[in-house]
């Protein structure tokens, strides 16, 4: 049985306009950083131009370039953004870049107890993560890009936490009694979505439209439902990111506020090249490559 929770006669436009005034707005490094990030010819030198406006990105950068495994034996310390991103590489320096700014963002909103911000932080690392394999798996040609959409693909939550952190307790509360994945349980109940209130915030903060369309339909596996997506490479980003959040969950990396597990269609798995043998391989790159990048981002 579905316990239904008590949600506000609000519109999204009200929640947006509320949210301005009370959200810290995205930071500008991050705005220019997914711009770069879209584009498939960007340098070590325009990354490195961006970084250096940024001192929290900076001095993060500068640690991770000092850590033992970068560092050759007897090698001076690196203190400056031009060597150290050359001693990490431009992978690395634009994985902590991005990082470092949406986590910027997260740490700013105060979390409820039963919706860890660590969770849910590990859930869209794994999400950008698991994005970034199925680009490079089903020849995408921008992993880059899968990989920013996948690491903000929920910040709908966070708008939501921050407008009324108690309802959206409530919510996540009823959906588990009612046996029901979140976003199931705000289309059924009416509530506002956290998927559409996302991508609004990104419409808000003027970022691609790309990184709006994926944040919108990243539960809509159902391409003839995606209402103003008609390229072909913006629809496989979707699904892309579609799949990851399918099998970050599967996999048990952190936790989004669903408690159901969804299976991919054989239609989605098939458009990828994907029978259960390469499935369970590429989930066991997704955890190799998780495991790797928690690891190297926990110095953050």
């Amino acid at each position: 049985m579905t316990t239904t929770a008590v949600t506000s006669a609000v519109s999204y436009e009200d929640v947006i306009n509320a949210i301005q005034k009370n959200i810290p707005t995205l930071p500008q490094i991050l705005e220019e950083l997914i711009n770069r990030l879209s584009d498939i010819d960007s340098s070590l030198e325009s990354i490195e131009d961006l970084i250096e406006v940024d001192q929290a990105i900076t001095s993060r950068i500068l640690k991770v370039s000092n850590k033992v495994e970068f560092l050759e034996p007897d090698e001076p310390r690196i203190t400056s953004v031009h060597d150290a991103l050359h001693k990490i590489g431009l992978e690395h320096a634009k994985r902590i870049s991005l990082n470092v700014s949406v986590l910027h963002l997260m740490e700013n909103v105060e979390f409820p107890r039963i919706f860890s911000f660590a969770s849910l932080w590990q859930h869209s690392l794994g999400v950008a993560v698991a994005s970034s394999v199925l680009a490079e798996e089903t020849g995408y040609e921008n992993p880059d890009q899968a990989y920013t959409c996948g690491l903000v693909h929920d910040i709908g939550k966070l708008i939501k936490i921050k407008f009324n952190q108690e309802e959206f307790c409530s919510e996540i509360k009823a959906a588990r009694e009612g046996n029901l994945d979140l976003h199931d349980f705000e289309l059924i109940n009416e509530c506002l979505k956290h998927d559409t209130l996302g991508s609004l915030m990104m419409e808000f903060w003027q970022m691609p439209v790309e990184l709006s369309s994926v944040i919108r339909y990243h539960h809509m596996e159902n391409r003839a439902m995606r209402v103003g997506v008609e390229s072909a490479d913006l629809h496989h980003l979707i699904d892309i990111v579609y799949l990851a959040n399918l099998l970050v969950k599967k996999l048990q990396i952190g936790n989004s506020g669903h408690f159901v597990t969804k299976v991919p269609s054989p239609v989605l798995l098939e458009s990828f090249g994907l029978d259960e043998d390469r499935l369970v391989e590429v989930e066991q790159k997704i955890l190799e490559n998780y495991e790797a990048s928690s690891s190297f981002l926990a110095t953050l």
